[in-house]
């Protein structure tokens, strides 16, 4: 399942959503919409969004895609990312992954994201996009990944969040705990159902910390479908850079 179109957090608190602003094709969000944090994970190919008339129907947060691969820098981005702060979205990038055998290649993606991303202690925790295998082993794949959380850890001092499907993970990952259980949040994509299925032993018991309800919501300033998020988090503070700071780094 494509998960994304890829070739494609000052206000915080929990909000109630207005059902006739989020609903998309799939009906009204899932019944925890109304406990959760809301927000929206956008690239180039959602345009150039009034950010203004997103916030004021509830929006909160701002997960937007940085970069893809070795060398693509999605146009949109730096709009984005300056516009969103501007309005005091909470705000943080996502990295589009593109593994394959390459010897360095993970590094080289790792180093090309954070470079383009320029986060700051005041963002949210960046993301890892995991959608592609290339090709790889589960176990393969497993190290790619960690070569790049580590790269990026070593740079932001921080633990990146990983998107994926659950189907994602069961096949491409093998299922693996490893990273739930070394303190790598979740960022799970599972649309149409009123709680998504977490993998890993339901993330090693710590279960989503970002939840992707759809693809399809239609939110105030956007033109056309837009990926809906929810955060599980009491407050998105508790996800910014600054506070989540790992010792050593």
């Amino acid at each position: 399942m494509v998960l994304r179109r890829h070739v494609k957090w000052p206000a915080v608190g929990v909000i109630t959503l207005a059902v006739a602003v989020f609903a998309g094709p799939l009906g009204a969000l899932p019944a925890q919409a109304a406990q959760r944090i809301s927000g929206v994970d956008v690239s180039h190919w959602n345009g150039a969004p009034n950010w203004r008339k997103a916030q004021a129907s509830g929006l909160r947060f701002v997960i937007a895609k940085a970069t893809d691969g070795r060398t693509f820098v999605d146009p949109m981005y730096a709009r984005n990312k300056a516009e969103a702060e501007a309005l005091g979205l909470e705000f943080t990038a996502y990295h589009f992954a593109r593994p394959d055998r390459t010897p360095g290649e993970a590094r080289a993606e790792a180093d090309h994201f954070v470079k383009t991303a320029q986060l700051t202690g005041t963002d949210l925790i960046p993301a890892l996009d995991l959608e592609q295998s290339g090709g790889l082993s589960p176990a393969a794949l497993s190290r790619w990944v960690r070569v790049w959380l580590a790269e990026v850890q070593a740079q932001l001092g921080v633990k990146p969040m990983i998107y994926s499907s659950p189907s994602f993970w069961n096949v491409h990952m093998g299922n693996s705990t490893w990273f739930a259980s070394n303190g790598y949040r979740l960022w799970i994509a599972h649309w149409g159902v009123d709680a998504p299925r977490v993998p890993a032993q339901k993330w090693v018991g710590q279960g989503w910390t970002v939840w992707q309800t759809t693809s399809g919501a239609h939110v105030s300033g956007f033109n056309g479908r837009v990926d809906h998020d929810l955060c599980s988090a009491a407050s998105l503070s508790l996800l910014r850079i600054r506070n989540n700071l790992v010792s050593g780094s």
